[in-house]
Parts: C-alpha cells; sequence; structure tokens
C-alpha cells in the first residue's frame, strides 16, 4: 500500500504539473492573441490588397480542458470590408505565418469555370468549392457556431495574391479540392463523365473530389445534406447523384473511384414511389387491398385500428446494400383532404405484424415550426418519406379509435 501510494503521488504531482504548463501556455497564446492579432491582420491586409479594415474579433483555436487541453498558437481573425466578410489566419509564435480568404470566390471561380468547361457543363444550379494548399497550416475544421451565424467561415485561405492565376497554376498548389456542383437539369448523364488524371494536375499526393446532383426540385437543397449517399428524405428530389475522386499516388501513379446513381419515379393516389437504380419501379408492386383496415398490437391487450386510404406497395427486389433503394413520398394535398391524423404502416409478408413506419405532419403543423427550430427545413421536406425494404407492404392510413380485447 505504501508503494502504490507513493507511486500515486508522484503521478498526481506529475500530472498536475503538466497541466500547469500547459495552462500557462496556453495562457501565452491567449494574450499574445490579443495583444496582436487583430493589429497584424489588419497590417497584413493593407499591404497585401491595399484596403483599411478594422477586425470584428478574433478565434484562438487553443482552448482549455481538464481532460483533454489543446495547445494551438493559430489565429483566426475574422473582418469585413465592403459587405465581404473574410478571415485572416495566423500563427502568434510565427509572423511569417499568415493566411487569409478575402479572394476565395474569385479563386473559386476560376475552378469552377474550369470544370464547367472541361466537359460541357450548363452553369451549375449551386455550386461550392472546398480547397486546401499543399503547405497549409493546421487550422481547426470548423468555424465556431457564434461565427458561422455572422456569416464567416475560415475555409479556402491562402498566402498568396490571386492575380489571374489559371486553375491549372492553381490546381498544382493544392493537396485537396472538392467540387459540391448541382443542377436542375443536364444534357448528358453525370455517369458519362470521364474524369482524366491529366486533366487535373494536383501536386503530389493531392486529390479531386466531385459531389455531383440533378434535382428534379431546388427544394432538394434542404434535404440534401450528405456528401456520401442520397439521403433518403431526398429521394422525390432527386434525378442523378454522382460521386468520383482522383487521388495521386505517387509514383504509383493516379487512382480515380466512384459510384453514380440514377432514380426513376412513378405516381399512383399521388404517391410517388422512388426507385433508384438498378432497381426499376416495376420491381414495386402496387396491389389494391382488399381488407381496408390494418391492426397494430401495442400489446397489454391494446390494439390500434388503421383504415387503409392508399392501394398497397411492395418491394419485390432486395438493395444489394445497407442504404434503400426504393421510398414512397406523400404529398401535403393528400394529407389535406383528411381530418384526422395519417400514417406510413408497414407489415411483414412472413408474420403479418404491422408496424407505424412514419407520422404524416399536417401543413398547419409544419407551419407552426419555429423559424430556429434544428433542421426545420428538412422537417417540412422530407415529411411523408419512408424507405420501403424487400418481405414488407407498405400503406397510407388513418387512425382510428383505440380498442381493447
Amino acid at each position: 500500500m505504501a508503494v502504490i501510494m507513493f507511486w500515486s503521488v508522484l503521478l498526481f504531482t506529475g500530472c498536475s504539473r503538466e497541466q500547469m504548463d500547459t495552462r500557462r501556455e496556453i495562457d501565452r497564446i491567449y494574450k499574445a492573441a490579443e495583444k496582436t492579432a487583430e493589429d497584424r491582420a489588419a497590417a497584413y491586409i493593407a499591404e497585401k490588397y491595399g484596403i483599411e479594415v478594422l477586425a470584428e474579433g478574433y478565434w484562438v483555436q487553443g482552448y482549455h480542458d481538464f481532460f483533454a487541453p489543446y495547445v494551438n498558437s493559430n489565429v483566426v481573425v475574422f473582418m469585413e470590408y465592403e459587405g465581404r466578410k473574410f478571415c485572416v489566419g495566423m500563427d502568434v509564435d510565427d509572423e511569417t505565418v499568415l493566411w487569409d480568404n478575402y479572394q476565395r470566390k474569385e479563386i473559386e471561380a476560376v475552378l469552377q469555370e474550369y470544370f464547367t468547361e472541361l466537359y460541357n457543363l450548363p452553369q451549375p444550379y449551386t455550386a461550392y468549392t472546398e480547397f486546401r494548399l499543399e503547405n497549409a497550416p493546421s487550422h481547426l475544421a470548423s468555424t465556431p457556431a457564434e461565427w458561422r451565424k455572422r456569416g464567416y467561415d475560415h475555409g479556402n485561405m491562402v498566402d498568396f495574391c490571386f492575380q489571374d492565376q489559371s486553375a491549372e497554376e492553381l490546381l498544382t498548389r493544392m493537396s485537396r479540392l472538392i467540387f459540391y456542383d448541382s443542377w436542375l437539369s443536364v444534357e448528358q448523364p453525370l455517369a458519362s463523365l470521364a474524369f482524366d488524371a491529366e486533366d487535373w494536375p494536383v501536386c503530389e499526393g493531392g486529390s479531386v473530389a466531385w459531389n455531383l446532383r440533378v434535382y428534379a426540385s431546388p427544394e432538394a437543397k434542404y434535404v440534401d445534406q450528405s456528401v456520401q449517399y442520397p439521403d433518403i428524405a431526398g429521394f422525390p428530389y432527386f434525378r442523378e447523384w454522382r460521386q468520383a475522386c482522383l487521388k495521386d499516388r505517387g509514383m504509383q501513379g493516379p487512382e480515380l473511384s466512384g459510384e453514380a446513381w440514377r432514380f426513376h419515379s412513378v405516381q399512383a393516389d399521388e404517391i410517388t414511389v422512388i426507385s433508384r437504380l438498378p432497381f426499376e419501379t416495376t420491381d414495386i408492386l402496387r396491389i389494391s387491398e382488399t381488407e381496408k383496415e390494418w391492426i397494430v398490437d401495442r400489446g397489454s391487450s391494446s390494439i390500434q385500428r388503421y383504415r387503409l386510404v392508399s392501394d398497397v406497395y411492395e418491394v419485390t427486389e432486395k438493395s444489394p446494400d445497407s442504404y434503400y433503394a426504393t421510398v414512397m413520398h406523400v404529398p401535403t394535398e393528400l394529407t389535406d383532404r383528411y381530418k384526422g391524423s395519417l400514417y406510413i404502416l408497414s407489415r411483414d409478408n412472413e408474420t403479418g405484424k404491422v408496424e407505424v413506419r412514419t407520422y404524416i405532419s399536417s401543413q398547419e403543423e409544419l407551419d407552426a415550426l419555429p423559424e430556429d427550430e434544428f433542421r426545420r427545413d428538412y422537417k417540412i421536406y422530407s415529411n411523408g418519406t419512408c424507405g420501403m425494404s424487400t418481405g414488407y407492404q407498405y400503406a397510407v392510413a388513418e387512425k382510428m379509435e383505440d380498442e381493447r380485447e
């Protein structure tokens, strides 16, 4: 016990001393930032662009935490000039480290123009470009929420002055470039785009990634939240989805990977059924159900009756991956015709067990959502959407009164 207590004291003392040293280092960085960061940023911008601008505030990327304090001498200063919000990044210990994204729009425009002209594409409905230079400092990925709400983002920062450099020259400086582009219509299928490594001269070890979509409606932007797979709620608004990534493997040469999906849709009873290729909508059976009620057994001798207000739909082909290949979408125009609440139910083909899959909110309920509620737009535009799996039948139903056996 004496030995254990002795080593425990040493360990506790060592940890305390290390924590105190870490806290003092973080405090030093905060004091240095408070003293010099904003003035250095303003002087840097004045010398580089010839404009006088005052800082709106700054963010020290190091922080105190009892269990995992983070020592980082990088500081981001937030600035605004004639309505343009931008950031300056610096190292409080190294005056040679200075970055900014004042010209990010000009650089992004050159890259976007190169991309669309190379593949003869129309101007995108929405476009977002993300890049990182080869020698960029290790800034944290996310701007604090309080500054994001004010319109700031410290991404796409550079340490040079953009003076109409070509896209090819810009590419050679980048370790990562990602396009997030979408269109409401395109003449050629996105799957037909042939990405060639010779067209993208990225630096050694660099990469270019494309996340491309074709929407059936502008509302897709409210549910298109995944950069890897289409969100189930977005299926009613998607027509094509293409991912591709070109990575430089050094001596091994470039490597290209990616996926491409297209979507079919059919409409019946105002209900839209959407299927992702290679599945066809003919793989979905539409059954005119003879029984007009389904019963949900909630246990303890309690049952709930539901009156069907649609035909029954059944998927006949299994999805090859873990993501839904087929969904059904119920518009508010249909729900508005019923006084009671509507639900999407599923019935197991083997056991006959019925379950409630989703509740369909009325238009009044959707309109009553607070403006600042988390994912408000997502809830509105995904309302009435349900993924369909093989082995189940699906229908829209109206709840009836509770009963007990």
